[in-house]
């Protein structure tokens, strides 16, 4: 009679399926830890600090060390021998994060506020390709007034607020062709149609801190845009309404108010994005 032997069971692993993930996670937080502490001292930190803050054996963060440095997240500090600083590869990582802090979908709250607070479309518009540029438009009900100006309308920046608040904080070799013209293309009867008009119009907008066209795009449609700035100075954006211009000439303190007051809160997202700029200026200051 045949003896059947059984295999012996295969004992169950101890190791889980998601050990390697939790490996990587636990890389991913150690290199996060050794870059946050070597930032705390713009001199340098050195290896043996890092290893007991760590806690981790010398070997082990001198190895860490000299990865993060084949990569350019940390340098030797010129300060010291056996110093270590941030690599320029952080200000590469920190132009990105820049550059997608500073996007203007950021700013739609601001713009919903704005559109709440005065029961008025409201717009924001950029800079984009050498031309003004609508990024948001959000309309409210019963609205009429202009319909066609919507995300993604480009043109006609000497007849619009928000193209003008633009227009001011540029210099006028970067202008669209379209305004390179001795006469510019009208709309209405009011439009500004000279580069004469244009540039005391502009100098007027830097010098109050806003702008209106009063049915320059429209008629019966006039619009109030403010600049939205950086922490450096520079214009990133401009907030604006369109009111009736019954309502326009009726209200237009509290409708610059208004618009003033979103853009300032606009401005205040972006003033700390720029450390460095701001260095500078309190430096020139102090």
């Amino acid at each position: 009679m045949t003896q059947v032997v059984s295999e012996p069971k295969t004992a169950p692993s101890v190791v889980s399926d998601d050990a390697p993930a939790r490996r990587m996670l636990n890389t991913a937080v150690n290199v996060t830890e050794t870059l946050t502490i070597i930032a705390e001292d713009p001199h340098g930190v050195p290896a043996k600090v890092l290893a007991r803050r760590l806690g981790q054996s010398l070997s082990t963060t001198y190895y860490a060390l000299q990865t993060l440095t084949s990569v350019g997240l940390v340098e030797p500090s010129p300060s010291a021998p056996g110093l270590y600083t941030l690599g320029p590869r952080i200000a590469e990582l920190y132009r990105g994060y820049v550059a997608n802090r500073t996007l203007p979908e950021r700013l739609s709250p601001i713009l919903t506020e704005l559109r709440e607070a005065t029961t008025a479309r409201s717009y924001l518009a950029a800079w984009s390709r050498g031309d003004m540029e609508v990024t948001h438009a959000l309309g409210r009900r019963g609205a009429t007034e202009l319909q066609d100006v919507t995300q993604g309308f480009r043109g006609a920046a000497h007849a619009l607020a928000p193209g003008k608040v633009l227009l001011a904080s540029i210099r006028p070799e970067r202008w669209p062709n379209y305004l390179c013209a001795s006469r510019f293309e009208t709309f209405t009867p009011t439009t500004i149609d000279t580069p004469g008009r244009l540039h005391t119009d502009l100098q007027r907008i830097r010098e109050q801190g806003y702008a209106v066209d009063v049915e320059e795009f429209r008629e019966r449609v006039c619009c109030v845009a403010a600049p939205v700035y950086d922490s450096a100075g520079r214009v990133l954006a401009a907030i604006a309404i369109s009111v009736p211009a019954r309502r326009f000439n009726r209200e237009l303190k509290d409708l610059v108010h208004a618009v003033r007051r979103s853009a300032h809160e606009a401005s205040e997202i972006f003033s700390g994005l720029d450390p460095l700029t701001a260095l500078v200026r309190q430096t020139a200051e102090a």
